[in-house]
């Protein structure tokens, strides 16, 4: 018999240490022994050794920022290379600590003694227990050292943080709160099993996320009554189940980064939707049984503190999620009555984010250039046009953040405040105590601005004043709910302005959409081929007098190419990457109108919005329809994108 040295012993612990999942207090403190032997991470290497990144995408990181890995910027997360829990657990990798499956983790039996169940929902913790004079604390953020002060102070012990998934420390702590109200009938078991089979059978996604859901669901099913009553109503709103499930549902919205969600109920025993919107397509997340659609709206009602028993009129509100136990997060919503006496809810996300640089933006250089030029003009006018949610207000600060020096003094005034700025001045818009856009320009002008951005042109007041403005030497960012830059030339002069004043004002004006962009890891290339080059020609003439020549020219180069028969077009296939849409992340197209001595005649003329439009387009503006088509055969987008920026 062959005995196995004391070395080759160690080397199996260490492999179990690194591989197996810590699910005790023992097992723990191994494994931080362990890892104290190791030698420090990078960050690159954390990101590659949890195969967060892989190398091709981090080596094009590093081309593009160098200092982007060493600084370890959440520049990575805004961009939407990782999710937040994989930033996290990437940084606790290159901090050294340990991971711990907190769903299957024997707990210390006085775990909850030294940080109560409240406490631990209201950090997103789960505390382990006592061992070598230390509280492990099990964290999805455990390099946060404001949590580790907070968490030294309520329990009195020194506090040791390990990291756990955000998602397995709610379901932790889902399963302690059934422990200690003894909620022996809250689970899926003790429910309606037709209707559990229901909802299984309905909710999409993955199996943990399922179980999680339905246990939410089920357990909100057992504690609500069945009144329609205010005082019912308000009694089920606030059942655990019911706040639970709400709040699970806003921070899976925050954690997938969608931009809305839309609450949809239904008459008799129909379930209620729940869909998510994300890279402007809504995408369902939840069925929701016909006895919880009360109460799910009217604890949302609460949160924005709105009129629970008005049911006859549409409401509107804001609830800050960070008074509800949730991340930093306002979300903005609307309530609509629909038929028998029914409600939909929808809530917009507006997580304060940092602007883009315009490189970031999806901008042709041409257009490029012709912003940044905007943003150096010490006066003038500058609109961006666009329905509500296609990137106006990314577009100005990303103006803002190319002129936001010491040097300026740089106003704002927004409904909602959505994307801030050190050094910007930024007031928030409130009509209810008259605080309008009208009035916050007035106060701007006696403020000594140098640059002024408004959140948006409602009425000939504020146009008026943002002319004026911009003809007294103050450079004046604003936008327009049009169609196209042309449109709004018209739009301003029809609320009153005058058209010599607006003419010389006007620097230039963005017209643009957010459109899907297709996903760089499984796009597949194809030749366009004669009648698909034929069709594409004939698509982008459509609309405008450009000549035939013009147009061959005009798509050649954008393609980079010298004849048709090189043009190569790509189209959505779907992969990993992209959960098999064939899509990931969004992308702009723009059409940017700039003032000259031939576009500002004609607007003092007062002309057709045609006849502007065409001019401008001889003059080498790109339209909508001609940006969207340009990036097709550039192959960020496919035609069917394309055609959703101008059709």
């Amino acid at each position: 018999m062959t005995l196995a040295s004391p070395m080759a012993d160690q080397q199996k612990v260490d492999s179990s240490l690194a591989h197996d999942p810590i699910r005790n207090l023992a097992q723990l403190t191994q494994a931080i022994d362990w890892q104290h032997r190791l030698p420090i991470l990078s960050l690159r290497n954390a990101l590659l050794q949890l195969g967060i990144l892989d190398e091709d995408t981090l080596d094009e990181l590093a081309a593009e920022d160098p200092n982007l890995l060493r600084s370890r910027s959440v520049e990575l997360v805004q961009r939407l290379l990782l999710t937040d829990d994989e930033w996290h657990r990437a940084l606790a990798r290159v901090a050294g600590l340990v991971e711990v499956e907190v769903l299957g983790f024997q707990l210390e039996h006085n775990a909850f003694d030294s940080l109560s169940l409240h406490q631990a929902h209201a950090h997103h913790v789960v505390p382990l227990g006592m061992a070598n004079e230390q509280f492990f604390v099990a964290s999805c953020a455990p390099t946060s050292e404001g949590l580790l002060r907070e968490l030294c102070s309520l329990t009195g012990h020194t506090v040791s943080l390990v990291w756990a998934s955000r998602e397995a420390i709610e379901r932790r702590l889902e399963m302690q709160d059934r422990v200690e109200h003894g909620a022996k009938g809250h689970g899926p078991a003790a429910a309606d099993e037709d209707l559990h089979r229901k909802l299984q059978a309905a909710q999409p996604g993955g199996e943990h996320r399922q179980v999680a859901l339905e246990d939410l669901v089920m357990q909100a099913m057992v504690e609500v009554g069945s009144g329609a009553e205010a005082e019912q109503l308000v009694s089920a709103a606030e059942s655990a189940g019911m706040v639970r499930l709400v709040n699970q549902m806003i921070s899976e919205a925050q954690r997938t980064h969608a931009s809305d969600i839309h609450i949809e109920t239904n008459p008799g025993e129909a379930l209620t939707a729940i869909r998510f919107r994300r890279d402007g397509d809504l995408e369902h997340y939840l069925w929701v049984p016909a006895k919880l659609r009360g109460p799910l709206v009217s604890r949302i009602k609460i949160m924005a503190r709105l009129d629970i028993a008005e049911r006859r009129r549409p409401q509107d509100g804001k609830i800050d999620f960070s008074e509800f136990g949730g991340k930093a997060l306002e979300l903005r919503v609307a309530v609509m009555p629909t038929h028998d006496g029914l409600e939909d809810v929808v809530l917009r996300l507006l997580e304060s984010a940092k602007p883009l640089p315009l490189s970031k933006l999806g901008l042709q250089p041409r257009d490029l250039e012709l912003i940044a030029g905007f943003s150096q003009r010490t006066y003038g006018m500058v609109l961006a046009a666009g329905p509500t949610g296609s990137g106006k207000t990314t577009t100005l600060h990303s103006m803002l953040a190319e002129v936001n020096t010491a040097e300026r003094k740089i106003w704002t005034a927004e409904d909602p405040i959505e994307i801030t700025q050190p050094g910007l001045r930024q007031v928030q818009v409130n009509s209810k105590i008259g605080l309008t856009f009208a009035n916050a320009m007035r106060g701007f002008l006696r403020a000594d601005p140098d640059i002024i951005m408004i959140g948006e042109i409602r009425d000939a007041e504020t146009a008026k004043i943002a002319i004026e403005a911009s003809l007294t030497g103050h450079l004046v960012l604003s936008t327009l709910h049009t169609n196209n830059a042309s449109e709004s030339v018209v739009r301003l002069l029809d609320l009153g302005m005058d058209p010599m004043n607006f003419a010389d004002s006007l620097l230039g004006i963005v017209a643009q959409r957010l459109v899907r962009a297709l996903c760089t890891h499984c796009a597949h290339e194809q030749p366009l081929g004669e009648d698909g080059w034929e069709a594409l020609l004939q698509e982008y003439m459509e609309g405008s007098e450009l000549s035939r020549q013009q147009a061959q020219a005009r798509l050649l180069v954008a393609a980079g190419v010298d004849s048709p028969a090189a043009v190569r077009t790509r189209h959505a296939v779907g992969c990993t990457h992209c959960a098999g849409k064939g899509y990931k992340g969004r992308l702009g197209v723009y059409e940017i109108l700039q003032n000259s001595r031939t576009i500002k005649q004609l607007i003092q003329r007062r002309v057709r919005p045609s006849e502007i439009f065409d001019t401008a387009v001889s003059e080498g503006m790109r339209s909508l329809r001609h940006d969207a088509l340009e990036k097709v055969v550039q192959g960020h987008i496919d035609l069917k994108q394309a055609r959703t920026a101008y059709r």
